[in-house]
């Protein structure tokens, strides 16, 4: 039988944030029929498998796909979803982890009605994991636009973890080869914005369900990623300038600007590229980019933080009163 959900984890070198995160889903999925779990390891070299066998032992139900070589994260992301069996697909980082009960609560949204995607709600978390966070009960929001979908979730559209995608859904509908999105660091925006080009209907879980991981460090390229690489996507992928729009002007409003800031004091650091040169890139004509970004790595370090206290607030207004990005 068909599962409902493919619980889909790409892997690699993070054996002990993993282990955490399938006694997570070990607690979640006891006699739960519906689910599968797929762990695609690319080729791990510490004791990923040994983790593995060690949950299989336990009880868990999954399946473990391992490359002989390093695939690159992207490749390893769409072995996951090649390989995912179930009607919805939840991709899910290695190092990011869930809440109790959320399994059970996404499975009843995923009965409850045809959704096209789940989005759901996260908080970042630094150090080892804890334990889950408590906050207080929000309600969820029904979209069937998918520009109502990209002015709520923005730039968090690019998380991983953050969806829970049908894929049947997706691979019925005309699209680019989702391959081409290889090397792009946004593996997961091919199926995913092919489903908002037909948006029928789709569920924001408000909630905070899933902790993730703080990135502490840079990766190479992080400005060029997030600014010509997913400029390039969204605009080629997405059909709706609306949605365009949201997505993109909310990645400058809310992301650059504290990444900057943090560069500065050497928190953030990136020495491979010029961040204001790669921004520019894809941003020169935006004046949100000479408003939002340029002060905070260009003026005095005093006035660049109150420019940024600005910023706060205006992203708190806009998020409350429904603006556009």
């Amino acid at each position: 039988m068909q599962p409902l959900l493919s619980f889909a984890i790409p892997t690699y070198n993070r054996a002990s944030e993993l282990r955490a995160l399938l006694a997570v889903l070990l607690d979640q999925l006891q006699n739960e029929s519906r689910v599968e779990v797929v762990v695609s390891d690319n080729a791990s070299t510490d004791h990923t498998a040994a983790v593995v066998q060690e949950m299989l032992d336990r009880g868990l139900p999954l399946r473990y796909l391992r490359h002989g070589v390093n695939l690159g994260p992207d490749a390893n992301i769409l072995r996951c979803y090649e390989q995912a069996a179930g009607k919805y697909i939840w991709l899910f980082g290695d190092d990011d982890i869930i809440a109790p009960r959320t399994i059970s609560r996404v499975l009843s949204a995923l009965e409850s009605d045809d959704y096209d995607l789940v989005a759901i709600n996260s908080y970042s978390f630094e150090g080892p994991y804890t334990g889950h966070r408590e906050f207080a009960p929000r309600p969820d929001l029904v979209f069937t636009r998918a520009e109502d979908l990209a002015w709520h979730m923005h730039v968090f559209i690019t998380t991983l973890s953050g969806f829970v995608m049908n894929k049947e859904r997706a691979d019925s509908l005309p699209h680019e080869p989702f391959d081409g999105l290889l090397n792009s660091c946004f593996l997961q925006l091919g199926p995913r914005l092919t489903i908002m080009n037909h948006h029928r209907r789709s569920l924001f879980i408000r909630d905070p369900l899933i902790a993730m991981t703080a990135n502490t460090t840079l990766p190479y390229g992080l400005y060029r990623v997030f600014g010509t690489s997913l400029a390039s996507i969204t605009r080629q992928w997405l059909k709706s300038r609306g949605a365009q729009q949201s997505i993109l002007n909310s990645t400058i409003r809310t992301i650059f600007p504290f990444w900057l800031i943090s560069e500065r004091f050497n928190q953030h650091k990136d020495n491979h590229e010029p961040p204001l040169a790669a921004l520019a890139a894809s941003f020169a004509p935006n004046p949100r980019l000479w408003f939002f970004a340029y002060p905070v790595y260009s003026f005095p370090l005093p006035v660049a933080r109150l420019w940024l206290l600005a910023i706060r607030l205006a992203n708190k207004a806009t998020r409350l009163t429904g603006l556009p990005w």
